[in-house]
């Protein structure tokens, strides 16, 4: 009778071990692979063309304007006495958008940059700075792309980085990856631009990511990675320590039943 509760004991603590190592089993390699539908053989895959969007300046955007000439005491003036955030000897001011779309710029007064490009912001200043620099050069950038990342990734979190252009893959290496429980066939970009809101769903096992007009990001996109429920609340039982400690103890257990 002892012998037999054993036995129904080790029985009882080896199902779940062998439960979870039978999810896990059961779980397709594919899932945790991109773009699955790419020939293994394939050495080179030629996409239909996929031009980046046109990145307008929208309203508290910020704008890095850096001012150069020949009159070195003329640049600083518009270095260091413009109204942006950087402002400092060697330092590049940024401007931020009001509300207007307007910015402040030292002795031009207030531009009208919302809805156009940088190069078009840049060939708007550099008639207006001639008059008081030599042979003048200006150079505009956009220094807060900003996007978020939710859900089944290894860092959800907001970012700001100082690009005009960022695509999906770039986004999720910021993010540290989709972990081992995301949805890859599933995940959404939620995005409001100029009033219009819209959801696209991205499939990466699949190439088509690559021609998707959601493969280039825009600011403020939202990307969330669903999560695999049953494989999630497996483990938030099991943690992988326990998931090893059990296996072997599994071994153990049978071996001991074996021998009696």
């Amino acid at each position: 009778m002892f012998k037999n509760k054993n036995i129904c004991q080790r029985q009882n603590f080896l199902i779940p071990v062998l439960v979870i190592m039978l999810m896990a089993s059961c779980t397709s390699v594919k899932r945790f692979r991109y773009f699955n539908d790419i020939p293994k053989d394939s050495s080179h895959l030629k996409l239909p063309p996929l031009p980046p969007p046109k990145t307008v300046i929208q309203i508290d955007d910020i704008l890095e304007i850096k001012i150069a000439g020949k009159s070195d005491l003329t640049t600083l003036d518009f270095t260091n006495k413009g109204p942006g955030f950087g402002n400092g000897q060697n330092v590049i001011p940024t401007y931020q958008v009001d509300k207007e779309g307007m910015i402040e710029f030292y002795l031009i007064g207030k531009l009208k940059v919302v809805e156009k490009t940088v190069e078009e912001v840049k060939q708007m200043i550099l008639p207006m700075v001639t008059k008081y620099l030599l042979e003048p050069s200006v150079n505009v950038r956009l220094v807060n792309f900003r996007f978020t990342v939710l859900g089944e990734v290894r860092n959800p979190n907001s970012y700001s980085v100082p690009s005009e252009r960022l695509n999906i893959l770039e986004a999720l290496g910021y993010a540290g990856d989709m972990t081992y429980y995301s949805r890859r066939n599933n995940v959404k970009i939620i995005r409001d631009s100029s009033g219009v809101r819209e959801v696209g769903i991205l499939d990466f096992e699949s190439k088509n990511v690559l021609n998707s007009k959601f493969y280039y990001l825009k600011r403020n996109d939202i990307i969330y990675v669903e999560s695999l429920t049953r494989y999630r609340e497996a483990t938030d039982k099991f943690s992988r320590a326990s998931l090893v400690v059990g296996i072997l103890s599994g071994l153990l257990a049978l071996t001991i039943v074996f021998k009696d």
